[in-house]
């Protein structure tokens, strides 16, 4: 089995996103990130060449989640060379058996995932598509995401659930478990989805840098080395963004002084 050494380009590095990167067994030295990887038995160029990128994209995708920088591989190099190799991105995931030993979370299968959904979730500016990220990430880890005091304000991973459902469901009218969640958001965003589409996007909006902050604990327990209260029983912050009987601002009573 042959050793490489492959080195990258990481432009923007600080000292803290160095030492985290050095847990993973990389050397770094100015943008230059080098870290040690092995072929496998019959594994072709290519596909070593595109598990050696990935390698290193795991990693930064590990140091997105706990710094909040997103970080680009770029400019790769193999020593030995292994002749003029053309990266393709791998076309699905799959269990990589080579973990670094250096740092918690790896032998989590899931974890891999679960990181790339975060990269999604933390940096588009899609409302639907980053409540679709973090129920998958709540998913994954099969979080409880059940609603048993519908008298009370949902728990945290309830809520990212029913805040999914009510934006990417097709059905004109909202049911059951979302109802009744609009109807304890407020009495004037009524569940149709046609007509009411500008007033849930506004409500998902205005929900989701508290129920991101509550899957990133997910994220978080994950890639460090230590238990992180999740929470799970208790809902997100909801103080100072609704007034209950008026809803969400800015999207109610528009025409209130006019």
């Amino acid at each position: 089995m042959t050793t490489y050494s492959v080195t990258c380009t990481v432009q923007g590095l600080e000292p803290l996103h160095v030492a985290l990167l050095e847990q993973a067994g990389c050397h770094v030295t100015d943008d230059r990130v080098s870290y040690d990887i092995s072929l496998q038995t019959e594994e072709t160029d290519n596909e070593f060449t595109e598990r050696s990128k990935r390698w290193i994209n795991r990693e930064l995708s590990r140091v997105n989640a706990l710094t909040e920088r997103f970080f680009e591989a770029t400019a790769f190099e193999f020593e030995p060379r292994i002749g003029n190799i053309t990266v393709r991105p791998a076309a699905a995931w799959g269990y990589v058996p080579q973990k670094p030993p250096s740092h918690n979370g790896w032998e989590d299968e899931g974890l891999e995932f679960r990181l790339n959904a975060w990269n999604v979730a933390s940096k588009t500016e899609d409302v639907v598509l980053r409540f679709v990220m973090l129920d998958t990430i709540c998913e994954s880890t099969e979080v409880n995401q059940d609603w048993a005091d519908r008298d009370k304000w949902p728990p945290r991973f309830a809520e990212v659930r029913l805040v999914r459902n009510l934006l990417v469901h097709g059905k004109e009218e909202a049911r059951g478990e979302v109802l009744q969640y609009l109807q304890l958001c407020t009495r004037d965003i009524q569940g149709n989805r046609f007509t009411n589409r500008h007033k849930h996007l506004e409500l998902a909006r205005l929900r989701a840098p508290f129920l991101s902050l509550a899957v990133w604990r997910v994220i978080i327990d994950g890639c460090v080395d230590t238990e992180v209260d999740l929470y799970a029983d208790d809902p997100a912050p909801i103080r100072g963004i609704f007034t209950i009987d008026e809803g969400p601002y800015p999207i109610v009573n528009q025409n209130k002084n006019s």
